[in-house]
């Protein structure tokens, strides 16, 4: 259990430690101001698209999930519901113009892939990589229309231009990406291998990047900008409790259990996903206030995912779909270790 327990956790450590990375080629010069733009781009134009056309033909066979119809809508849902919790929050808190898309789009998307893939594969194996997949399409195609939109209309303050310039900010390369890509895998299309593996490699560019860029960030607006203010503190609840509730009573009324709600449980309560930096860079947004956000949620999950698989455990969904990776006393276990008990 512990070897469980430090390949989870590890996935945590990585993250902060490229984000170290960032910082430190910030203070020494090697990242700079005029870099950013160009980082964007590659995020936004080319890794990300690639990564959708890996995950979509590479990584998911549809044919072999278990209800795959509710794989993809209970993750919907659960977004949904937070969003519009994040739109209530944003209305009862007020944050600033340049905040208040990210500050929405926080609340309801998850590093569902670079953080949330180690964790659920650390305790259940590699039997929830295909779910962690459904999760991660449901919560890129939501991102990257309303996330990317309410982000946006935030740079730009409170300009907002017609039908057609509104459209201009939903449709975006990743978007185009998923829009081609499901349909084709959903009539049966195979992409040849080659393409595959090309658009593997071009995708892996995307998380390094984004950390090196949330490290930059924060070594140009100061580590001030972790401050768990009430806007962060509201980010975190929603992050680490809201979400997974949310989840949790979904997979209870819909009837999945085992170890699809597990994942789908699990996938909700992870950070605030990298892209948001990145977009609300692109778009003049604040994205010093969405950095804090991400490293604050990244460090949350120290505390909070052992708190959550001590729930998982108390209402039997993990238990009953894994009983030999996952023992009475392994819940507790886990959190005795990450709190060093």
């Amino acid at each position: 259990m512990l070897e469980t327990t430090f390949h989870s956790l590890t996935a945590v450590l990585i993250v902060m430690f490229m984000v170290a990375v960032g910082w430190l080629f910030g203070k020494l010069g090697y990242l700079r101001r005029e870099h950013k733009k160009l980082m964007t781009k590659l995020i936004i134009s080319a890794g990300m698209p690639s990564l959708v056309v890996n995950t979509v033909f590479g990584k998911i066979d549809l044919d072999a999930l278990q209800n795959p119809a509710l794989l993809f809508l209970l993750p919907a849902l659960s977004m949904i519901i937070t969003l519009l919790l994040g739109f209530i929050f944003a209305k009862l808190l007020k944050p600033e113009a340049k905040r208040r898309g990210g500050f929405i789009a926080m609340c309801a998307f998850s590093n569902s892939v670079f953080v949330g893939l180690p964790m659920n594969t650390g305790l259940f194996g590699d039997e929830a990589v295909p779910y962690v997949m459904c999760f991660y399409i449901v919560n890129t195609t939501l991102f990257w229309t309303i996330g990317n939109y309410l982000i946006s209309r935030s740079g730009e303050g409170e300009k907002h231009g017609g039908i057609l310039h509104n459209l201009k900010k939903i449709v975006s390369p990743p978007l185009v990406a998923l829009a081609v890509c499901l349909p084709l895998a959903a009539l049966g299309v195979k992409m040849p291998q080659p393409v595959v593996k090309l658009s593997g490699y071009m995708g892996n560019i995307v998380t390094p990047l984004a950390l090196f860029y949330i490290g930059y960030a924060l070594y140009e607006y100061g580590f001030k900008s972790l401050k768990p203010d009430r806007y962060m503190l509201a980010v975190m609840g929603m992050r680490f409790i809201a979400a997974p509730l949310i989840m949790l009573v979904l997979c209870k009324l819909f009837g999945l259990s085992g170890m699809p709600s597990g994942v789908l449980v699990i996938e909700s309560a992870m950070p605030v996903m990298t892209q948001a930096v990145v977009v609300a860079a692109a778009n003049d947004a604040d994205e010093s206030f969405v950095a804090a956000g991400m490293s604050l949620t990244t460090l949350g999950c120290f505390i909070f995912v052992p708190l959550l698989m001590l729930l998982m455990d108390a209402v039997g969904f993990v238990l009953k779909a894994f009983p030999r990776r996952w023992d009475t006393n392994a819940a507790g276990q886990y959190f005795c270790f990450v709190n060093g008990i």
